[in-house]
């Protein structure tokens, strides 16, 4: 059985690894960035892993721009009238938009950034969030007030719109999660009501047949739904609500509750990684992240409030993305969204003698463990190597020890600088020691 976490909020959280001086912390970098988007709204975000590129959707605007890793923006395509839901091919060649004004939804070429097609979803319809499951691209919409999903076979040479009844009434168009563990199972929730609905539904060969429907009435209660997913096992949904002040994480086998991630404020938005790694965001600007399994927070950061639905991961590395910002959105970067900071200390003598052999002694040290294989760099600085010297690499021990040897040939300030690359869960972090050479 899993439970809650009461791990207290760390004061600050940051991107690049902890300096220890002769055993005194540095405080460490943040190396996020932020970048204003040329948008006056915001409905969807989307991450690209093959081209490296983010795609966002501005509803208002009717446009979706387009930025790098950086947040650097690449394009701004636009005549895309009401673009909402969002959603990547498998193969990420191509984008489906859907186009809430307009009845349709288009899809544009990754690579060319140009608009390849546009498929009407029905008369009255506005097709409003997206997912793939079961080989079909799956739409929630509303007609005259009420809500439905509907779907596009992909398979097909002309794909044409079909209104799928299962799961009626909703209130208003569903949102809707696929499943990264069975291509075959899709999540439907009803945003924005009290109590909230979510349903869990098997793609088969007649349409969506029902695994499980629930309103969360209770135990627990989920009021004003803002966003969910469901984690890389596909075991869970974690949800963003208004009320309860937490991410609930309900059982996808049967709707019922699994625990939950502690929040100080309203949540309003989640992500889970390729790994299982679980980002969350709450109205407080808090945007915390846990390791798939775990309750105790990886990281946390505080920027401008995330927009609902505003969080995404890169498929393929720990990169986080978060849309904030209530008047202008704003895209911010955290590269190192899935790591655990790590920490280096180095001892040194204060003073040594010209010629003569001095030990440097360190830790490389992270609440999670590092591979049997981690290595630090090492040179040396002085006014004979003005640009530092290579001295080598040294391997770390089990216990996160390491030491080096050195004969420094020149008198004066000597600094020695160690590096750690960092890996796929670990900051990289650099530690400096100053020696002063005497005769």
């Amino acid at each position: 059985m899993r439970f809650r976490s009461s791990a207290v909020l760390t004061a600050l959280a940051v991107v690049a690894g902890s300096v220890s001086l002769f055993g005194v912390a540095a405080a460490p970098a943040v190396a996020d960035s932020s970048t204003q988007l040329p948008v006056s709204s915001f409905g969807d975000i989307v991450v690209d892993g093959v081209l490296d590129r983010v795609f966002i959707s501005d509803p208002e605007g009717g446009s979706i721009v387009v930025t790098d890793y950086d947040g650097t923006v690449v394009k701004h395509i636009t005549a895309e009238d009401g673009a909402t839901g969002l959603a990547l091919s498998a193969d990420s060649s191509e984008l489906y938009v859907a186009l809430s004004s307009a009845g349709a939804i288009a899809t544009v070429s990754t690579s060319t950034l140009a608009e390849t097609g546009r498929y009407p979803t029905g008369a009255g319809t506005s097709p409003r969030n997206l997912a793939l499951a079961g080989g079909k691209l799956w739409f929630g919409y509303a007609v005259d007030s009420r809500g439905g999903i509907g779907s596009l076979d992909l398979s097909v040479e002309a794909p044409v719109a079909t209104l799928d009844p299962a799961g009626a009434p909703w209130y208003y168009a569903p949102s809707l999660a696929p499943s990264p563990a069975d291509p075959n199972i899709l999540v439907a929730g009803q945003e924005g009501v009290s109590p909230a609905t979510l349903a869990v539904y098997e793609v088969t060969p007649t349409g969506l047949q029902e695994q499980a429907k629930r309103l969360f009435t209770q135990n627990p209660g989920i009021s004003f739904l803002n966003d969910f997913a469901v984690t890389a096992d596909g075991q869970n949904i974690v949800t963003a609500a208004n009320n309860p002040a937490e991410h609930q994480i309900i059982r996808i086998s049967d709707l019922s509750a699994n625990g939950a991630y502690s929040s100080w404020a309203f949540p309003n938005a989640v992500a889970v990684s390729a790994d299982g790694t679980v980002a969350t965001a709450s109205s407080d600007s808090t945007l915390s992240t846990f390791r798939a399994g775990s309750f105790s927070r990886l990281r946390e950061y505080y920027r401008a409030e995330p927009q609902r639905d505003g969080l995404a991961w890169a498929p393929d590395d720990n990169r986080l993305f978060a849309v904030g910002g209530d008047v202008i959105p704003s895209l911010h970067v955290f590269p190192d969204g899935g790591k655990t900071d790590s920490t280096l200390n180095l001892q040194a003598p204060s003073t040594a003698v010209r010629g003569k052999e001095l030990t440097v002694t360190g830790s490389l040290w992270a609440d999670e463990p590092y591979t049997a294989a981690a290595t630090v760099e090492v040179t040396r600085t002085d006014s004979e190597s003005p640009s530092g010297a290579d001295l080598g690499r040294f391997t770390v021990a089990a216990d996160g020890s390491f030491r080096f040897k050195d004969r420094p040939r020149t008198t004066g300030q000597v600094t020695y600088t160690v590096r750690y690359a960092g890996d796929t869960q670990h900051t990289a972090a650099v530690g400096e020691a100053e020696v002063t050479v005497v005769k």
